[in-house]
């Protein structure tokens, strides 16, 4: 409607202007036609005329001007409204990326300047504009954990990044841009020697535009953090462009940006600073800060609406990049010790507090099996009744207790350094309604947790409860295979992966190793006469004889049957032959009651061999100990020693 009216006011001003003409002309044509004939009457009467019409005319001009420049104002003005509602959607998707904030503003910045020194059309600029600010619209269609992976992306990965320009160019064809946008954001990853994605555009049949992004960008990704690297340099980043030249790069269009990145470079650094001082005025101390969702201090509270906004889509995904990579890792291990530091740190990453502590059920208590921060060592292993205090309420209630007092948790291991602590939220940890322990946060500061804070550490513990659930299972179960179950000794299975650990001890430190063999004499009689329930008994109290005349540190191993090995570190000779003559002597001696008045005797031989000296693998040193404890059978026997797998009739009691 006011377009018409600015039409209007056009064309009745020149209406106007061609009416208030005419007498002037006519009279001025007369005069001209008969310079002594005019009629003074008639030129009165023309001028009396001609002067109210050139005052119209002046009028309507002005009023035409006006309406003009009041239209050109409103059309700046709506280009402005326009270019900001881009920026604002630009910035809701740059803040789904954890690790490019403001890319899309540096971008802008860069694109402009190398414009304007490759001699860019004016007219076009604003289409860069927007293009820079909407260049990665099409990351919506690619997920974040994608977008924020620290490790290679796969070729399936890979794949779904490279939709971005295309799925970019689809959303914005919908709007009806006066100038160039839609070609820029497809065409911003073609290279120029044509390799680039998604079309394999080569030379200048890229877009002018696509080829000052493909350059500003890869600057801009190369002098930024990324998940995956830390920043280049300015100097190193562009030496790596250089080499691209002609490759990725339009060579003219790089030579250009070499003389123009470091001036603008400095200023988009000084502008930083700035915002960053104004950041720091804004907070003076730490108090006055204020805490995203979670739990994440932001040094600056946010002053627009708009702001606040981005903080709020920053925050969330966050969470859920944090809550993707807690479950992705706690998924990929099985191993207890594995489990409980990656729960801690994902902890430290989403919020603030003093000191982490991971309890797990011992019986009816709690102990703090890993923490992370301030007093960590003194408070590692201590042990809370469940019931008792902060943490004991927890456990014996499965219910989140937020804003208690640390006190009665601390004060055992701490002392008066617990009065230090101000703060605390505590979680049960429970899966498949099995109590697996508590997940406990202390602060020294006096803070409240957000309802956004409580709720994904809720979800954070359900993911560590099943975890821990299930490194514990996959430990019993790993433990179970280990083990045998009679006598409670390692297996075979484990005597391989374990000698192998210890030979490499003993070559660092450069210690003596020896590998005892053992085979039980006269066992067979003993489950031939009395049965295999008695040859276990004796299996099982032959093991424990065994366990309790070894040193601390030497390993007994049920090897098959009758048969065990001990692995002995710092075992000298001398070592060696009093610890075969103390068992000896100690299974001689044992006498195993098969029933009133009868017992069962047996003994045992031994052999050994010296890592390094009689081999080096552990086959070669189990044959060269099995030989030495087949003559110390032989010997053994021969010198009738003791009565093996002989039974002796007990006197009478009485």
């Amino acid at each position: 409607m006011r377009q018409q009216s600015s039409i209007w006011a056009g064309v009745l001003g020149a209406v106007v202007c061609v009416t208030a003409a005419l007498p002037p002309v006519y009279c001025a044509y007369h005069i001209y036609q008969n310079p002594i004939k005019m009629d003074p009457v008639v030129l009165l009467v023309l001028t009396a005329v001609s002067v109210p019409l050139l005052l119209l005319t002046c009028l309507g001009y002005k009023t035409y001007f006006g309406k003009v420049e009041e239209s050109n104002k409103r059309i700046a003005k709506l280009g402005k409204l326009h270019l900001a509602t881009i920026e604002s959607l630009a910035l809701a998707i740059d803040a789904k990326d954890q690790a490019s904030h403001d890319h899309i503003r540096r971008v802008r910045a860069l694109a402009e300047g190398l414009a304007r020194a490759a001699g860019y059309p004016e007219d076009q600029m604003e289409g860069l504009r927007a293009a820079a600010l909407l260049h990665d619209i099409g990351k919506l269609a690619v997920p974040e954990h994608i977008l924020n992976k620290p490790d290679k992306l796969s070729p399936a990965e890979y794949a779904k990044i490279m939709i971005h320009p295309v799925v970019g160019a689809d959303i914005l064809s919908t709007v009806e841009f006066p100038y160039e946008v839609v070609p820029i954001v497809k065409h911003h990853h073609e290279r120029f020697d044509g390799s680039g994605y998604p079309d394999g555009l080569k030379g200048e049949s890229i877009p002018l535009g696509a080829r000052i992004m493909t350059i500003v960008d890869c600057f801009d990704a190369l002098t930024n953090n990324r998940p995956y690297r830390p920043r280049y340099s300015r100097s190193r980043a562009l030496d790596l462009m250089k080499r691209e030249t002609g490759h990725t790069f339009d060579p003219e269009l790089l030579d250009k940006f070499l003389e123009v990145v470091g001036p603008i470079s400095d200023d988009l650094r000084r502008g930083f600073e700035e915002r960053s001082q104004s950041c720091a005025r804004l907070t003076p101390n730490p108090e006055q800060a204020e805490f995203a969702p979670t739990g994440e201090t932001v040094t600056a509270v946010p002053k627009t609406p708009a702001e606040r906004a981005l903080r709020d889509i920053t925050a969330a995904q966050r969470e859920v990049l944090s809550l993707y990579e807690i479950s992705q890792t706690l998924g990929s291990t099985l191993t207890l010790s594995e489990v409980l530091p990656i729960i801690a740190a994902k902890l430290e990453n989403i919020v603030n507090c003093t000191t982490v502590v991971i309890f797990q059920v011992a019986g009816n208590f709690l102990r703090a099996n890993y923490v992370t921060g301030k007093n960590a060592d003194a408070l590692k292993g201590l042990e809370i009744q469940i019931g008792e205090g902060e943490v004991g309420w927890v456990a014996e209630n499965r219910q989140v207790l937020i804003d208690g007092s640390p006190v009665a948790d601390m004060t055992t291991p701490l002392g008066q350094l617990a009065r230090n602590y101000r703060s605390t939220a505590i979680f049960p940890l429970v899966t498949k309604d099995t109590l697996v322990g508590a997940l406990a946060l202390y602060s020294e500061e006096d803070r409240a947790y957000s309802p956004d804070e409580v709720r994904v550490l809720e979800t954070i513990s359900r993911h560590a409860a099943a975890a821990v659930y299930n490194a514990l299972a996959f430990h019993l179960t790993q433990e179970s295979a280990l083990t045998d179950n009679l006598t409670g000794l390692p297996n075979s299975r484990y005597m391989y992966s374990f000698f192998d650990q210890e030979r490499s001890r003993a070559e660092r430190q450069g210690y003596p190793l020896v590998l005892m063999m053992m085979d039980l004499d006269g066992f067979k009689r003993v489950n031939d006469t009395y049965g295999h329930h008695v040859g276990d008994e004796i299996l099982r109290r032959t093991a424990q004889i065994a366990r309790r005349r070894l040193r601390i540190g030497d390993t007994l191993i049920r090897y098959a049957g009758d048969e065990f090995v001990a692995v002995l570190h710092h075992a000298t000779p001398e070592v060696v032959s009093d610890l075969k003559q103390r068992l000896q002597s100690a299974v001689d001696s044992f006498a195993h009651e098969v029933r009133p008045g009868r017992v069962a005797r047996i003994g045992i031989s031994i052999g050994f061999a010296t890592y390094g000296t009689d081999g080096f693998a552990i086959d070669e040193l189990m044959e060269v100990a099995d030989q030495r404890m087949y003559e110390d059978k032989v010997e053994r026997k021969c010198g009738d020693d003791s009565v093996r797998g002989q039974l002796y009739l007990l006197k009478e009691r009485g």
